[in-house]
């Protein structure tokens, strides 16, 4: 039988997680600094703002049509072409204020009659987003991805034990944050899309992390005489051939739609990317130390508890 990994691989990867934990520690600060600082760079879908979408004569490309609707006076107007190429459909996004969203479809048309000639275009659909409504949106997006956290961790503690829980929620917490972070630093705009792929990479990283704790709960008791270490490396090595086809199955996938999409799905496909890239290394090195560190604090306290007992006055 074909075996991607030798069932009889042994690698201590308790023993090489502190170098990882702490870089991934360090990583997830500078995150959570450059979202203090900088901030999230918040697309219409949260701040307010107008969507058309319009079809342009085959001629106007994006770059034309961007810098038509800059001598239009609409600055900084979000172009994306959608549909097949051939359609020449392309969908404008325009941040405005509550009083200017409803001119923005008349700037648009004034801007391409300008350039083009009234007649050679078709103005297809304008949305309007208002500002009280993206500030709703987006305190639903960010409770959501709490909500998602804490849901998980409720199912680990009734799947297997409390002290699997920290391990789960530390790991998604550093791959959510470090994608988020990577975000800021590339000013790529945050929108619905955007915090779909987050919780899309919460709930991958979930679902390794459960293999591999399964993985332990069945060694812990099929070996009882294995120390948790012991347990922890066995289920790692055992189930790294599952997490390499996984992870590359899905990339193959997620690099397509990246590369093949457009940028319709590039807001989708780059955090996955950056997310399943860093989801791996905090699968192995983040989350399962965590079950040895729990495990050690219930012995410790355990400890403390006996002795407080033993020193007790006996009774008369």
């Amino acid at each position: 039988m074909f075996h991607l990994v030798r069932p009889d691989l042994n690698v201590d990867f308790l023993g090489k997680s502190k170098p990882i934990v702490w870089l991934s520690t360090v990583a997830a600060v500078i995150s959570l600094g450059l979202l203090a600082v900088k901030g999230l760079n918040y697309g219409i879908d949260f701040t307010g703002g107008a969507l058309v979408q319009v079809k342009v004569p085959a001629s106007m490309e994006i770059a034309g049509l961007r810098e038509t609707l800059d001598k239009g006076g609409i600055k900084e107007p979000g172009v994306v072409q959608i549909g097949e190429p051939q359609d020449h459909e392309f969908m404008i996004k325009v941040q405005a204020t509550a009083e200017k969203l409803n001119q923005v479809a008349a700037q648009v048309e004034q801007a391409l009659t300008a350039h083009v000639g009234a007649g050679q275009f078709e103005v297809k659909k304008v949305d309007v987003v208002g500002p009280a409504a993206g500030e709703s949106l987006r305190q639903s997006a960010f409770l959501s991805i709490l909500y998602a956290l804490l849901c998980i961790v409720v199912y680990i503690t009734f799947r297997f034990d409390i002290r699997y829980a920290p391990g789960v929620l530390r790991a998604l917490a550093v791959d959510v944050i470090i994608t988020l972070g990577v975000w800021v630093a590339m000013q790529r705009e945050f929108n619905l899309t955007v915090l779909a792929a987050m919780l899309t990479i919460a709930g991958y990283s979930c679902n390794d992390t459960i293999v591999i704790y399964d993985r332990i709960r069945d060694f812990t008791h099929a070996h009882p005489n294995w120390t948790l270490e012991q347990a922890i490396n066995k289920s790692i090595n055992l189930n790294l051939g599952r997490t390499i086809l996984t992870v590359g199955c899905t990339l193959l996938v997620v690099f397509a739609m990246f590369f093949m999409g457009g940028p319709v799905l590039q807001d989708f496909s780059l955090p996955l990317i950056i997310g399943f890239a860093i989801s791996v290394p905090s699968t192995i090195y983040v989350a399962n130390p965590m079950i040895l560190y729990m495990e050690k604090r219930r012995i410790a306290k355990e400890k403390a508890r006996a002795s407080g007992a033993g020193m007790k006055p006996a009774r008369a």
